[in-house]
């Protein structure tokens, strides 16, 4: 700039529309319409606010191009037939005791409750039927099911 009074003109009228722009953005709106109190006669009538979102709200961006669907009702299926229940298991406590071997029939010692009974297989005592045996079980039959009894060591 060679003169200052083109200096100070641009100055004078940078300052003048910054502060039009700063009184824009800071003044206070116009006031607003006064507004009516209602009178003591008549009871306020009170809007229920839901807050919840509304289903068929359309869509202000897809008015013209999507309607809502009205959502499909739920099938509801019947409930699975309860299942035939296992039959009790039998607590009795039976523990091993020993086995003997004799003229190739072994003799199983055995404690069913608090009383010691000797087994060979097919034989019963107290309902309990010896049915077979391997290497680290006996198999023990009482009113229909099987029963495992671990060995003595």
């Amino acid at each position: 700039m060679k003169s200052r009074w083109t200096t100070r003109l641009l100055l004078a009228a940078a300052v003048t529309v910054w502060s039009i722009v700063a009184w824009r953005i800071f003044a206070p709106s116009e006031p607003a319409a006064p507004q009516m109190r209602p009178t003591a006669d008549t009871a306020p009538v009170q809007l229920c606010t839901a807050d919840t979102l509304r289903l068929d709200y359309p869509d202000p961006f897809l008015r013209d191009k999507a309607t809502p669907k009205p959502a499909s009702r739920p099938t509801v299926r019947p409930l699975p037939l309860p299942k035939k229940s296992a039959p009790q298991r039998d607590r009795t406590p039976i523990v091993h005791l020993a086995a003997v071997t004799a003229d190739g029939q072994t003799l199983h010692v055995l404690m069913i409750g608090e009383v010691q009974y000797e087994l060979r297989r097919g034989e019963a005592a107290e309902g309990w039927r010896l049915t077979g045996s391997d290497s680290d079980s006996l198999y023990l039959e009482h009113e229909g099911l099987i029963y495992g009894v671990k060995r003595c060591q």
